[in-house]
Parts: C-alpha cells; sequence; structure tokens
C-alpha cells in the first residue's frame, strides 16, 4: 500500500461527491471520483485504487451489483457503502453479503468515515502481510525439501537458488564453496527462471 492510500470515491451527486471528497483529502488520503457504476468498475481496473467509497443507489448499476463485481476482479479492494436514504437490516445485511466490507447510512460524520476508511485498510493490509508470510514459509518448506533431494552440488545450488527467488519473489544470487575450496554461484534472474550455476571469484 502506498504512503498515502487512493480512495475512489462513487456518487452520482455531485453535493455529496465534493462532501466526501473534500473530507478524505483533508484527512491525507488521495482521492479520485467516479459518477456512476460504469465508470467506477473503469478506474478500478485502470488506477491504482486501495479503497471504494461507493453509494448504494446510482443512475446505471445498482451498487450493490458495482461492490459484488469490484470484488470478483479485485478481492483485496475494500468496500465501503454509503447511503443518503433510510436502510434497514435487509439492506445492510444485503450489502455486507454481496461483498462490503462496512455500511454507513447518512447522516455521515466525517469522522465516522475517517475512522472507518482507516480501520478497513488497517484490516487489509494486515491480511495481505499475513498472506505473504504465509507464503514465503510455503516456500520456505518446499525449498528445504528440494534442497534434501539434491544428489550433487550444482542440484543444490539449483534449488537453493530457484527457492530464494520464490521466498522473496525477486531476483536471488547463493554462494556456496564446494569441496574442492572452489565457490559457485547459483543465479536465480526471477522466479520461475532458469538458475544459471556461474564461478564466484572471492
Amino acid at each position: 500500500m502506498s504512503t498515502q492510500p487512493t480512495v475512489l470515491v462513487v456518487d452520482d451527486s455531485r453535493t455529496k461527491r465534493y462532501l466526501l471528497v473534500s473530507w478524505l483529502t483533508r484527512a491525507g488520503f488521495q482521492v479520485i471520483e467516479a459518477e456512476s457504476g460504469t465508470e467506477a468498475l473503469t478506474r478500478v481496473e485502470t488506477d491504482h485504487v486501495d479503497l471504494v467509497v461507493l453509494d448504494v443507489r446510482l443512475p446505471d448499476l445498482n451498487g450493490f451489483e458495482v461492490c459484488e463485481r469490484i470484488k470478483n476482479s479485485r478481492p483485496a479492494t475494500p468496500v465501503i457503502h454509503v447511503s443518503a436514504h433510510a436502510v434497514d437490516v435487509a439492506d445492510r445485511a444485503r450489502g455486507l453479503t454481496r461483498g462490503a466490507d462496512a455500511y454507513l447510512a447518512e447522516p455521515i460524520e466525517p469522522d465516522e468515515l475517517i475512522a472507518t476508511a482507516n480501520a478497513v485498510l488497517r484490516y487489509y493490509q494486515a491480511r495481505q502481510q499475513a498472506e505473504l508470510l504465509a507464503a514465503r514459509m510455503l516456500a520456505l518448506a518446499d525449498t528445504t525439501v528440494a534442497v534434501h533431494a539434491a544428489s550433487t552440488f550444482r542440484q543444490l545450488l539449483d534449488a537453493a537458488a530457484a527457492g530464494a527467488a520464490e521466498i522473496f519473489k525477486s531476483p536471488a544470487v547463493v554462494v556456496a564453496e564446494t569441496a574442492d575450496g572452489e565457490y559457485l554461484a547459483g543465479v536465480a534472474a526471477d522466479r520461475g527462471a532458469a538458475v544459471t550455476i556461474v564461478p564466484w571469484p572471492v
């Protein structure tokens, strides 16, 4: 996530959109706007969006449908529903069931909106970190098995370099000394790339 999260505000009311944008901007968010569900779906696909603040009633698409479509294509993008109309438990349940992370009914207080936005973003950031850690632990386990299964020094270097690239999701170099005192390096240019074994000067 960027230092200043980007929020997409989706509302067909210019006045309401202006208020939401003003509150979020003053709180330090970068804000982009959309007037319709169709425009919102396009912006989610083309722009970097950390959070969507989405009106329930839009002129073209139902806000619940827009939320569901965002979640289908971008599951890690949180959505906060806002509604200017009286809502009952069924409306709130419908919004949450179709993927919304929070539901705010007007009159919305600026502090309530900002607190909800920050809470939702914290949750998603923590979840992404947990998923990254879990993926790294799985890659580490796979690499450990591959290293132990290596029958030659070069196979060991190959498994170690490929595993390091997968664990850290970046190019990797693993250097080791052979029994003869020679240094060799396993070089993985990227995740999934073939490993090159080369002499390593010391």
